[in-house]
């Protein structure tokens, strides 16, 4: 995705990558991705998806399963991509939703890698109770399961304490609080298991996306396709915005225009503040939060018992970002 857009397959010429790939009869390897929202893990997914060999985004399982208490009402059970073609998906199946439960989440795992011939499942549910569960779910004859594996994807928290103001109209600091309590519950959950895991920037990502799809290769012993291949994207939820790379944006504001009741609107709430920054073949830098700030709510953040030395453990310059937030004086 390096300024071209990558274009779902024509109705009638579905393919799998995973059909030219002789999957063993064996369980995939069950990656989770942890965060706030807004942290760039359903883009990052589908980039997984289209450069990583038998690496597959499956989406926001657990708003598939409907989930309580880790799940939204409003969301579909169906693939994204699919919906937005218009066309029935030959994995997301009426089958798959009678029978998938989040009382058995890496079963659910199974199940999508053999029907899309994946032998990395990503699952972008997010949530860090929705990882405990999956854990807690592991029994001794899965032994020879590799371990779950783990991917944080993080974006600065001034970036999301903006973005959830925006989206919900509360304080920075309610955001501030919610982006540091989650990425401690993150890291500490993954080290209290013994869980592999990486950390990536939804920053870095933006500006250097194929070093950091070579790391996440590297950290699943996967190959990195040399070139694109967008014929096989199948996810359910996630963020509308993240559609506009791949089908343009016209086409997902029809879809969105079809769309009944609460859905069409929390739809247009999630993208009321996005469409600025929709461009068709590569999304572009992330700059709202740019000279967003008063000196007083930079101080409010900062001043967030825990919030900086979260930052620093996920890599961030906390120097850096903060100086970036606030406006120049007059």
């Amino acid at each position: 995705m390096s300024g071209t857009a990558v274009s779902f397959l024509p109705a009638g010429e579905e393919i799998s990558r995973g059909d030219c790939v002789d999957t063993p009869d064996r369980h995939p390897t069950s990656v989770f991705v942890v965060g706030t929202l807004f942290s760039g893990s359903t883009l990052i997914g589908r980039d997984m998806t289209t450069r990583i060999g038998n690496a597959h985004y499956a989406g926001e399982l657990n708003n598939f399963t409907q989930i309580p208490g880790m799940s939204h009402p409003t969301s579909g059970r169906g693939c994204g991509p699919c919906s937005l073609l218009g066309r029935p998906c030959p994995h997301f199946t009426d089958e798959l939703r009678e029978h998938a439960t989040h009382e058995d989440i890496l079963g659910l795992h199974d199940r999508l890698a053999r029907s899309l011939g994946a032998s990395a499942i990503i699952d972008g549910s997010k949530y860090v109770g929705w990882l405990r569960r999956a854990v807690h779910q592991l029994s001794p004859d899965q032994a020879d399961r590799s371990p779950l594996h783990v991917i944080v994807t993080a974006r600065n928290p001034v970036a999301f304490a903006t973005s959830h103001r925006n989206r919900t109209g509360e304080p920075l600091w309610q955001g501030a609080n919610i982006w540091r309590d989650t990425y401690v519950d993150a890291l500490r959950t993954a080290n209290t298991f013994g869980l592999p895991h990486m950390v990536i920037r939804y920053e870095d990502h933006m500006a250097q996306r194929e070093r950091s799809l070579r790391r996440l290769a590297a950290f699943l012993h996967l190959p990195l396709d040399a070139g694109p291949d967008g014929t096989g994207l199948h996810d359910t939820g996630g963020n509308w915005s993240s559609f506009v790379p791949y089908v343009g944006e016209g086409q997902l504001v029809q879809h969105i225009e079809r769309l009944d009741g609460d859905g069409r609107a929390e739809a247009e709430k999630f993208v009321e503040h996005a469409r600025a920054y929709w461009n068709d073949g590569k999304p572009r830098a992330d700059t709202r939060w740019h000279r967003s700030l008063s000196a007083v709510e930079a101080n409010v953040l900062l001043s967030t018992p825990g919030m900086a030395d979260t930052a620093s453990l996920l890599g961030y310059n906390v120097a850096e970002f903060v100086h970036l937030a606030v406006k120049a004086p007059r």
